[in-house]
């Protein structure tokens, strides 16, 4: 009989990351404190020349696996991918290397795709600014939807899904996860929503992520984590309700005529398509610190 260890694991979490040690910390705790344990990380790399393989091996937890890419391909897509072919989970998580889940993320998401039987499977999540929440995210209903936030760690989806919509794709540097997204409804597969908080996510633009050295806009929320989870939770969801009540609250950004014209525009027009694609990465590298 094969031992725990040798047994393969349920579900697979891919994080790429690229240089950002302090928060991949943050972010990895969390995954660690998930209260189902029948999982395996890969922790992949886009080229990183930090010591965030010195972060993942101080954990010594067997379940954390770390690979490096030879060099930076400038987006999550290829590390995903590689994360993809290296995963031995019937089940695929994704992790944005600054983003923290609650302790029950992955047991909602696993009891809500196994329940429904469906092959996608998407919570709800809550955007952290300097004045704390300042959006939310979950995933539209359909695609091209500028008004809907989606990022990918929110989601669970069977791994066989893959094989239907393809891997990530390289063309696009910003709006992959639309993109993938988009094949996904093209696909007409079964998807699934379980109505629970359980990922907070901090823009690099809003946060310069890429800039920082210490002092990680993570870090207290993490510690409200780690002292009363449901707690938090709670506090975030009054904050959600009193940000959609007060729609003035939401940034000059998003709430600009202007800019929902061009957001439209752009999602009409294809996240993936050049130049608008590139130009949005340039814009992205520098709000995110990175030059």
């Amino acid at each position: 009989m094969s031992s725990r260890s040798e047994k393969e694991p349920l579900v697979s979490v891919i994080i790429p990351t690229y240089n950002s040690s302090g928060t991949l910390r943050l972010t990895l705790e969390t995954v660690l404190w998930q209260d189902f344990a029948d999982f395996e990380v890969w922790i992949v790399g886009d080229g990183c020349t930090d010591d965030s393989e010195k972060v993942v091996n101080s954990f010594a937890d067997e379940r954390l696996r770390w690979v490096n890419l030879p060099s930076n391909s400038g987006g999550p897509s290829l590390p995903r991918n590689e994360g993809l072919r290296r995963a031995k989970g019937r089940l695929i998580a994704y992790l944005g290397h600054d983003d923290l889940w609650f302790p029950w993320h992955l047991s909602e998401l696993v009891d809500c795709i196994e329940t429904n039987n469906s092959d996608f499977a998407y919570s709800l999540g809550a955007i952290l600014g300097r004045a704390g929440v300042i959006g939310t995210f979950s995933l539209g209903r359909r695609p091209r939807s500028p008004s809907v936030s989606i990022s990918p760690s929110n989601w669970l989806h069977r791994k066989s899904l893959t094989e239907i919509v393809g891997s990530w794709s390289l063309n696009s540097k910003v709006g992959d996860d639309a993109e993938f997204h988009e094949r996904v409804i093209a696909a007409d597969v079964k998807l699934a929503f379980r109505r629970q908080l359980s990922v907070l996510k901090f823009p690099s633009m809003e946060w310069h992520t890429y800039s920082l050295k210490r002092d990680f806009p993570q870090t207290r929320y993490f510690e409200a984590m780690r002292r009363d989870a449901a707690s938090l939770r709670e506090e975030l969801l009054l904050e959600i309700a009193t940000l959609v009540s007060h729609k003035g609250l939401l940034p000059n950004e998003y709430g600009n005529p202007l800019y929902k014209l061009a957001a439209r525009a752009v999602y009409f027009y294809g996240l993936d398509r050049w130049p608008v694609n590139k130009l949005l990465y340039r814009r992205w590298r520098q709000r995110a610190g990175l030059g």
